[in-house]
């Protein structure tokens, strides 16, 4: 500011604190009614102030856009303040890859299916039971659109990769989303159903996207963030603690450079799960027949309950035998006994 003053002819300088002081003056003196009682005083005293603010506004104006040296040095403190601002606040997201923001994850894929059309190499999705994705009765036309992406790739030889939570897990998020015990594992089962069209825990799909069964693999541990990566973009959509992913918020990444967010994120949350055995199980045709097992013995919950509650005695005996009897008839995590 000091610079831009000093800037300005004495001219010009003139001119701007008279226009200041008749605006600073004509604001006061709208006070005058306030200050005397008779009425022809606060009419004089408004008249007057009007008088002056529409003459400093005037003049303002007519310096602005008429006068060259009082408009370049406005445009440049503008431009100065701006270019601030935007190096201070705005240049570390953009040079991480932040494009947009989305109140909702519908939102989000509405605008992100351009980019999955466009995609000529891979596409990654992470996510648990993709309910907020993929409708497996395809009555959702968004949704259908959606698996019809994903079919025309896999037809055009374009991978098509997901990552999806392991059903017994799945109990984790029950009371966080408010969901009935049990439905997100059917969730889940219904969806590797509807993605493969195998037979999954005993059950067939009618419709289905013909992912291979070499493209899913189930991690073990709830998920953190529901993400659609492709080549150059993806869009990332985190779980909160309460609530359902899809109704939480959503952000669009653009691969700037190799240490920026994109890669962060590709590298941490797919690409290093996706190819560690230890956390992550490839899916093959007995796994599907034999998850329903893991799915309905709900062991991992009252094996859970009974970590995080050591000293609860409110079980009775029969129901704590039941439980052994249960956990050692069921399968681990993988199909195995």
């Amino acid at each position: 500011m000091k610079q831009f003053w000093t800037n300005l002819t004495k001219s010009t300088r003139f001119q701007v604190l008279f226009y200041a002081a008749s605006l600073t003056i004509g604001c006061l003196l709208f006070l005058g009614p306030y200050l005397f009682p008779s009425e022809n005083a606060k009419l004089f005293f408004q008249g007057i102030g009007i008088a002056l603010v529409a003459a400093a506004l005037l003049g303002f104006a007519q310096r602005l856009f008429f006068y060259d040296d009082f408009r370049s040095e406005v445009d440049k403190l503008v431009g100065d303040s701006l270019e601030s601002f935007l190096a201070q606040y705005m240049l570390p997201f953009i040079n991480e890859g932040l494009e947009r923001l989305f109140k909702n994850r519908y939102e989000g894929i509405t605008e992100f299916k351009k980019h999955m059309q466009l995609e000529s190499k891979e596409i990654v999705i992470i996510g648990s039971s993709l309910k907020g994705i993929l409708d497996i009765t395809e009555r959702d036309q968004s949704k259908k659109e959606f698996a019809d992406i994903i079919r025309q790739k896999i037809k055009a030889g374009i991978d098509v990769k997901f990552m999806l939570t392991h059903p017994a897990l799945a109990f984790l998020r029950e009371d966080a989303e408010r969901t009935m015990p049990g439905e997100i594992k059917r969730e889940i089962i219904e969806t590797l159903r509807y993605l493969t069209g195998k037979n999954v825990g005993g059950g067939e799909s009618k419709l289905k996207v013909d992912v291979p069964l070499t493209s899913i693999k189930l991690y073990l541990g709830t998920p953190t963030i529901c993400a659609i990566i492709c080549s150059d973009w993806m869009l990332v959509n985190p779980y909160a603690y309460q609530g359902t992913v899809y109704d939480n918020f959503c952000f669009e990444v653009a691969r700037k450079n190799p240490q920026g967010l994109y890669s962060k994120i590709f590298n941490n949350h797919f690409n290093n799960p996706w190819d560690n055995g230890r956390t992550t199980l490839e899916v093959s045709e007995d796994i599907l027949k034999n998850i329903h097992h893991v799915v309905l013995a709900d062991v991992f919950p009252s094996r859970l309950s009974d970590l995080v509650h050591p000293n609860d005695n409110s079980k009775s005996d029969g129901h704590s035998a039941q439980q052994q009897s249960a956990s050692s008839r069921a399968s681990l995590p993988d199909g195995s006994g």
